[in-house]
């Protein structure tokens, strides 16, 4: 079953809030309601947020869908995310999306890691492959706990030792992939931690796919502002987060940055 794909830009969408709930101490979960968004999301793909007066939109990863309303996950961190936790039930919003390529879903055993923020795309993900009925198992890596509702197949890692397995990915990954044994791995969250995951699931010759995180300052892929480079038939090539991704394949990046 081929989920990837990329969707037309759609919008602006005026949206509704219909929930604004803290999950940590820095950390929140947006719930929109909007039909179209809600019914062509995929695992991996993103929304734009005009937030209040500030120039360029903010991205986000769907976090999950249900019925007509979909999620984001975001952490306070800036101006505009600043706004979004000052939102309330009722208000409104105003989106672009959903954007950019999704996860290549297949039959495979999965591990899915999320780390921080980039949990919220592996939480959709997660909740796809449930209904799917494809067998995966869930690792919830961030500083301090995040509860994104899931509590079957899941393993949680946290800095502070507040829940689950104390630590940091690294000490953790290859005793969960010899226990999992997964065929396919799927990542999103900070780059060294995905620069980690892909280097050490090449070592298992399992196939990563990494949804790859970066602020944009366009969306569309015309600023050339998210370029990264790729491993391309032994070239090295350009591509745009925004527009090309932001799901790539983990051994074609090359990660420039310290692991």
């Amino acid at each position: 079953m081929q989920l990837k794909t990329q969707n037309k830009i759609k919008g602006p969408h005026i949206v509704e809030v219909l929930s604004n709930i803290k999950l940590s101490d820095d950390t929140w979960k947006l719930t929109f309601q909007n039909q179209e968004i809600a019914e062509n999301a995929k695992p991996g793909q993103f929304v734009s947020i005009l937030c209040e007066d500030l120039l360029l939109r903010r991205p986000f990863s769907v976090a999950n869908t249900i019925n007509n309303s979909f999620e984001i996950i975001y952490k306070v961190k800036g101006k505009g995310t600043k706004y979004l936790s000052s939102l309330r039930n009722g208000e409104s919003a105003d989106i672009i999306g959903p954007m950019g390529n999704g996860f290549t879903i297949e039959n495979k055993n999965s591990l899915l890691i999320g780390c921080g923020v980039g949990i919220a795309p592996i939480n959709f993900l997660s909740n796809i492959l449930e209904k799917s009925g494809i067998k995966h198992s869930f690792v919830a890596c961030s500083q301090t706990f995040i509860n994104t509702g899931i509590t079957e197949n899941q393993v949680i890692i946290t800095e502070d030792g507040s829940a689950g397995l104390e630590g940091r990915l690294d000490q953790h990954l290859k005793k969960i992939i010899n226990e999992v044994k997964p065929e396919k791995i799927y990542t999103c969250g900070p780059n060294p931690a995905m620069a980690y995951v892909s280097l050490t699931a090449e070592k298992y010759e399992i196939s990563v796919e990494a949804a790859l995180e970066r602020d944009f300052a366009c969306g569309t892929g015309v600023c050339m502002g998210c370029v990264i480079q790729i491993k391309d038939n032994n070239k090295t090539i350009n591509k745009r987060i925004c527009k090309d991704g932001p799901v790539f394949r983990g051994n074609e990046v090359l990660w420039q940055c310290p692991i």
